[in-house]
């Protein structure tokens, strides 16, 4: 792996790290952490195995479906950040969840979803996440697609 690094990769781990060794010492310390393991864990758990995972990463959908996918989030997130006044189970904000995560679902190719989507209310609680969510609909739509998340999974 090491010896077939891109030219781009290599002259960035120089930049950030000093050389290619203390890149190497870094990558091989980050991936053997525990947390790593665990997340490791997590996505070959929401992919139905180690080989439907590497498959997804080997196979990445086409860059067309992936721009319509984000075209997509991008309209389900501005019909959910409307309805922050409904209940967090109420029908309309419940399929709009349910589309999101089908949406998911299609760009990671993952067998099943409710980590993956728990894993984004997470990351709607980001702190950047967050701000950039809420400078774009408003104060607190990022919690609020993270409730939304966490309650159309607790069903």
């Amino acid at each position: 792996m090491f010896g077939r690094m891109p030219e781009s990769i290599r002259q960035c781990s120089i930049r950030e790290f000093g050389g290619v060794e203390q890149w190497k010492e870094h990558y091989i310390a980050a991936l053997s952490s525990a947390d790593m393991q665990r997340q490791y864990a997590e996505l070959v758990e929401w992919y139905g195995g180690k080989e439907a995972y590497l498959s997804a990463v080997k196979n990445p959908i086409s860059t067309e479906d992936a721009g319509r996918c984000k075209d997509q989030l991008e309209k389900l997130q501005q019909k959910l950040s409307k309805k922050r006044d409904c209940g967090l189970t109420s029908p309309a904000v419940q399929r709009l969840i349910g589309a999101y995560a089908l949406v998911m679902k299609t760009i990671s190719q993952a067998k099943e979803e409710k980590g993956l989507m728990l894993a984004q209310a997470r990351f709607y609680r980001d702190e950047r996440t967050r701000q950039a969510v809420d400078a774009r609909y408003g104060d607190g739509t990022a919690e609020f697609f993270a409730r939304a998340i966490e309650a159309f999974y607790r069903r």
